[in-house]
């Protein structure tokens, strides 16, 4: 598409069309540093459009469309006329769009998105890959265009005619591959979970990557600082302990040191793996300094160096990404920087949450997260009477199984028998025998053995349910969530007893944990559908596992926090109660 009145044409018979398939070409795979290189467009198998804006000097002659007129001409018709689109990892598009005033929402279906969930044990959700997979096509590698390694050029600077096949290829494969995908989500029982929650997350997602965060990156090179001081402190004692200097960083030279040197018991083959540490710290203190080491090694590093690295020169802000297609769970991931695993519990997790600010005075962070929530799915999966009632007259669900398991009076519970209460509650679900629960709770495993008993005494229920679960899973080959989303136990029945146990873990615990982030998930539509119908300022800008995390002007903060507690306790009815926990203040500490 050359000239206004090409893409006239076009504009033109898209209307008339049920369905199009679209793919940007850019300058970069981070969208909101990308700038559109060229549009292609496909609603007919083996063709399709490509509208170029940015281009080599020598083909300027044969074109000249701009990305406002496109913008304008097309976008603006395909927002407004809701065309049902298609594509692959629609979401960086529409993301890359966002900065030219672009809000595209009519998805039909995302092929990325489709094949996490038709095939979610795949390594690759590629578009090469699915083209192979579904058509038996080989696509064009991009390498081809641009070249790799240290003379890669950009997108534009690739010949026009050269990028045309490239990119309408791409929006034909997708289109092409959609067609199959949806035939193959209808069979499978996946409508629900992929037209009702996964598609209509999509634009949720890309309005909360483009808020970005804001932080306060001062706070976090002063705290780095001081965990410098401590890192560099442990080295010497390491060093003392030890008798001598060392790499601490290097698994062979450390070896040498607790092995060798030491002659600490050796195990799994000289490993020196958290777990190994773990078990040696009682028997000398340089594992123990060694695992304290790594962790502040770990924390620097990860957070306190990277996070201020992310800052967009043009927002000021952090864009993580967050994606639908990794944990096959169905939870969210995060990905540069990674806000998922930031410790909640720990001095150092706590300053760093201090680092996330409202950009303006007089705004605020306001933070919404689930409780007990995985819990709340349980009981309601399992109808276990006692555990239901406890969620309905609002007990204390912890303190109950600790009277239970410690055999005492629930009046006469510490605070450290609910805490081993809480880890065995949890614990549970995520299918923890006697010898994972005795790591948890630093006892002996017969101990742990029978704490587990007298559970399943008190909730006799749940272990009818874990074990129909099980037994279902084994006769199925599969697991799935309230939605519908679905999860191949492949070695459910493997001879090899931890395989066997390990896919036994997962039938417990991905229906009870994937149905939360569909809860999550379902809640987060409806908030956004909300701000925006409100025309309120607020943003939504991170979800951390079952936290909601949002921006907020002060005169918002009374209507958000009703707003937003009421449509997450109410996205999906349990048979018990859903609560959520909603706080504010001037950072994320505060609000949380």
């Amino acid at each position: 598409i050359s000239n206004k009145n090409e893409l006239s044409n076009l504009i033109h018979s898209i209307k008339k069309e049920p369905l199009i398939s679209l793919d940007l070409e850019t300058t970069s795979l981070n969208a909101i540093e990308a700038e559109v290189v060229g549009v292609s467009i496909t609603f007919d198998n083996d063709s399709g459009y490509y509208i170029p804006v940015k281009y080599p000097k020598e083909s300027q002659q044969n074109y000249n469309l701009n990305i406002e007129e496109v913008v304008n001409e097309l976008f603006f018709t395909l927002e407004d006329e809701k065309i049902p689109l298609c594509g692959q990892n629609l979401k960086y598009d529409l993301l890359v769009l966002k900065k030219y005033g672009v809000n595209l929402g009519s998805i039909y279906s995302d092929t990325l998105i489709a094949e996490s969930l038709i095939s979610p044990s795949y390594n690759s959700y590629k578009l090469d890959v699915l083209a192979q997979n579904y058509l038996g096509y080989q696509m064009q590698p991009i390498e081809s265009l641009i070249g790799s390694g240290p003379n890669q050029i950009t997108m534009d600077k690739v010949n026009v005619e050269k990028i045309s096949f490239y990119a309408c290829e791409d929006s034909d494969i997708a289109f092409q591959v959609c067609n199959k995908q949806i035939e193959k989500i209808r069979n499978e029982g996946l409508e629900r979970i992929f037209s009702d929650i996964e598609v209509p997350l999509i634009p949720v997602l890309v309005e909360i990557e483009n808020n970005g965060v804001f932080i306060d990156s001062s706070h976090l090179k002063k705290v780095s600082l001081q965990v410098e001081k401590k890192i560099k402190l442990l080295q010497e004692e390491i060093f003392k302990v030890s008798d001598c200097e060392f790499n601490i960083n290097s698994p062979k030279q450390l070896a040498e040191i607790l092995f060798d040197k030491i002659g600490l018991k050796t195990i799994k083959k000289r490993s020196t793996a958290v777990e190994v540490l773990e078990f040696l710290k009682s028997s000398h203190e340089v594992p123990s300094l060694v695992l304290d080491f790594r962790h502040l090694s770990k924390i620097k590093s990860t957070y306190l160096d990277s996070i201020p690295k992310h800052i967009d020169s043009r927002t000021k802000r952090v864009h993580t990404s967050l994606n639908q297609f990794i944990v096959s769970s169905g939870r969210l991931s995060s990905t540069n920087p990674n806000f998922q695993n930031i410790p909640i519990k720990t001095d150092l997790g706590k300053e760093i949450r201090k680092a996330f600010v409202p950009e303006k005075s007089d705004w605020l962070i306001m933070s919404a997260d689930y409780s007990q929530i995985e819990l709340r799915i349980l009981a309601h999966f399992s109808n276990e009477p006692e555990l239901v009632r406890s969620f309905k007259e609002g007990l204390d669900v912890h303190a109950i199984t600790a009277s239970s398991v410690f055999q005492i009076p629930e009046k006469w519970v510490t605070e450290e028998q609910r805490r081993t209460a809480k880890v065995v509650n949890y614990g549970i679900i995520y299918g923890a025998g006697p010898y994972r629960m005795s790591q948890e709770l630093g006892i002996g495993i017969k101990d742990a053995k029978k704490i587990i008993e007298r559970y399943f005494d008190k909730y006799q229920i749940i272990k009818e349910y874990i074990d129909n679960t099980i037994a279902v899973a084994a006769k199925t080959g599969e697991v799935t969530t309230l939605f519908g989303r679905k999860r191949k136990l492949y070695n459910i029945n493997s001879k090899n007893v931890n395989l066997q146990k390990a896919d036994k873990r997962i039938a417990i615990n991905m229906p009870i944990q994937g149905t939360a982030a569909e809860l999550i998930k379902i809640a987060m539509i409806n908030i956004h559908n909300q701000i925006k119908e409100s025309n309120l300022k607020s943003r939504m800008i991170l979800q951390v596992h079952d936290e909601l995390l949002f921006e907020v002007p002060s005169n918002e903060v009374d209507l958000m926090s009703k707003m937003v507690v009421d449509e997450m306790e109410t996205a999906v009815p349990f048979k018990v109660p859903i609560k959520v926990d909603c706080g504010h203040g001037k950072n994320w500490l505060e609000a949380h």
